[in-house]
């Protein structure tokens, strides 16, 4: 067993890059392989992996055991992220709402419980630890991972971080998960920070996460790879399959290796994981056609939107979270002034992630992972909204906002506007900040719930359908007590796939008129080159070459060189791709005068419109810069 091991977060790749909208079925028929790519475990479950399938009207608990039941098949050990007392929710829950879930969620199969308060208050997380430990004591393989938030923050600190890691041990958690959901990370201070933990709790494992928005996670991973060797202690990343892999999401497995084989010490090179590349590749094409069809959801590749996102330190499920808040795109839109609709929604994010900027400082820099990055992204967007109509920006109070200030959300930074604090505390009728109640402090939350379910028409709730209704939260025309009912009855309307482009639709032969052969199209043309994977494939190259000529990635000390490798190699890959399009069509008695068509830049119905269409989806003017750096190739 190596001593760099592998988790793979299947989970954050369709949270980050897609808002959870693919169903658990369209997860499962795309990712057949999971069992066979060289990970430790997959997380599975947690985060959005409840509310949002809720809100997209599927059966959240359907929907978690349908992906759960597929792994545990596979015989593959799950994880879960879970938000301490807020559990996939935005407000903490009293401890039999918890100790419920957790036991249901043993009860499915799920193996470890990453438990994580944004705030790294302990308070906030007693509630899952203490639960875990009674779902053991009944005989449960499950075990629960103490998490602590980390990112560019003053907030947070070496120190702060060794003195929250006593606290979690003491509350019986089980190793350490290093999680940075914005990405923004100094190597540094991973480094630091995984030898003092190694240091203080030889006994204790030690995952990282981080996300590739801003090109720093594979540094950062390999900073701690370096301090767990020089510990003699294991490390585990977390990674993606390459085909749900960058942007938003964690890096790619694939890349991770490629950088702990070439590490110059001898030391890591030789714990890199062992990876299935022929699993891998078998999975590509269906992941990519994922990708493709959900497409509309990624953050777009954008110099200005990155700048913007990395001063706000913004999460990496952000961007896709935003574009499905109902009415945004269009009021904020209004308000910015018009333009297409890509550049209109860069335009929206843009000025959105500046306000967050500017109003993190008055805010006390909370770190930005759920709920306090969705509520600063909230607070932003409802300050723009104010700024552009002449108000002050903090004209009124985001209400997950409201509750932090107050002390609802757990330990307040010091630097805090006090302003703001008496302002929030006014909203709620309040003379002085709330001290947070600990889960057992609570009242019971499970009868209340059970009772509204009742009076909604269900005569005998069942403990899951009472759970959904103590965390599921109402969002606007989202009823959650409306929603179980629904599920129950079977009228509920879960939200169809989006539709595919016209070019990405399977062939329909027409037979030509004469009745000698058929009339053939872009759609024959795309479904000879590889389908719509192919042209999510040739995209997601032209947006690495673009990001490595940028100079996006930070690589560690010695590795330097292979920004120029991976460069090189990306560009190859391409321009076989690209080189192979008009033989493909030749060998598929495509004749010269259809293949002319089909490569006719200019002609709408060419391939090339295609190939630009899936391309400046990843980025405006990427297409523009494929052209540039590959010449008349297709």
């Amino acid at each position: 067993m190596t001593k760099i091991k592998f988790q793979d977060v299947l989970r954050d790749a369709i949270q980050s890059l897609f808002g959870t909208n693919p169903s658990a079925q369209e997860i499962i028929d795309s990712y057949p392989t999971a069992h066979l790519i060289g990970t430790d475990t997959i997380q599975t479950g947690g985060g959005t992996f409840f509310d949002i399938f809720a809100k997209k009207g599927r059966d959240e608990w359907a929907e978690v055991e349908k992906l759960v039941s597929h792994f545990k098949t596979l015989g593959v050990r799950q994880s879960a992220l879970i938000r301490g007392d807020f559990l996939f929710g935005y407000k903490p829950q009293p401890y039999d709402v918890i100790r419920g879930l957790v036991f249901e969620y043993a009860a499915m199969g799920m193996n470890v419980l990453q438990n994580f308060h944004g705030l790294n208050d302990a308070r906030c997380l007693a509630g899952v630890a203490e639960a875990v430990a009674e779902a053991q004591a009944a005989g449960f393989d499950i075990t629960v991972q103490g998490t602590i938030c980390i990112e560019d923050n003053p907030n947070v600190t070496v120190g702060k971080c060794l003195t929250f890691a006593d606290q979690l041990v003491a509350l019986g958690h089980s190793g350490f998960y290093l999680k940075s959901a914005s990405g923004r990370l100094s190597p540094y201070f991973v480094y630091e920070l995984v030898s003092a933990l190694y240091r203080r709790f030889p006994d204790q494992d030690v995952t990282i996460h981080a996300h590739s928005t801003y090109g720093e996670a594979p540094a950062c991973y390999m900073a701690a790879s370096l301090a767990s060797i020089e510990q003699n202690k294991a490390i585990t990343m977390d990674v993606q399959h390459p085909a749900l892999a960058g942007s938003t999401a964690q890096p790619s497995m694939n890349k991770m290796v490629d950088l702990i084989k070439n590490y110059p010490d001898e030391r890591i090179a030789a714990e890199s994981p062992q990876l299935d590349i022929d699993a891998i590749k078998a999975s590509m094409f269906s992941l990519y056609g994922l990708r493709f069809r959900y497409r509309e959801f990624e953050s777009r590749y954008n110099a200005d939107l990155v700048k913007s996102m990395y001063a706000a330190r913004t999460p990496g499920g952000a961007s896709a979270t935003l574009k499905s808040i109902p009415g945004l795109v269009d009021t904020l839109g209004r308000l910015l002034g018009k333009g297409d609709k890509h550049a209109d929604w860069d335009r929206i994010q843009i000025a959105i992630y500046q306000m967050q900027h500017q109003i993190l400082d008055d805010l006390g820099q909370p770190t930005q992972v759920t709920p306090y990055a969705a509520n600063t992204t909230g607070q932003a967007a409802l300050s723009l909204w104010h700024q552009l109509e002449g108000r002050d920006k903090y004209h009124t109070l985001y209400p997950g906002i409201v509750d932090y200030l107050a002390g609802r959300h757990g330990h307040v930074p010091a630097s805090a506007s006090r302003m703001l604090v008496a302002k929030a505390l006014k909203q709620l009728g309040l003379e002085a900040s709330e001290n947070y109640a600990m889960a057992k402090d609570r009242p019971d939350g499970l009868p209340s719930a059970k009772e509204k379910l009742i009076k909604a028409g269900l005569e005998q709730p069942t403990m899951r359908q009472t759970i959904s209704a103590a965390v599921i939260s109402d969002s606007g025309p989202f009823k959650g007590i409306d929603h179980i009912v629904a599920c129950d009855k079977g009228q509920n309307m879960p939200s169809p796939p989006p539709q595919q482009p016209f070019y990405s639709l399977p062939p329909q032969p027409v037979l030509r008129k004469d009745g000698h052969g058929y009339n053939r199209d872009v759609r024959d043309a795309v479904n000879i080159i590889g389908g719509y994977s192919k042209l999510q494939e040739i995209a997601e190259r032209v947006l690495h070459i673009k990001q490595l000529v940028d100079r996006r990635y930070i690589f560690p000390a010695g590795e330097e060189d292979l920004e120029q490798k991976w460069l090189n190699a990306n560009i190859a890959r391409l321009k076989l791709i690209l080189d192979d399009i008009p033989v493909k069509l030749a060998a598929a008695n495509f004749s010269d005068g259809q293949k002319m068509v089909m490569l006719d830049r200019n002609n709408p119905n060419s391939i090339h419109l295609a190939i630009k269409d899936a391309v400046d989806h990843k980025g405006a003017g990427l297409y523009d810069f494929m052209i540039y750096i590959m010449g008349d190739r297709i």
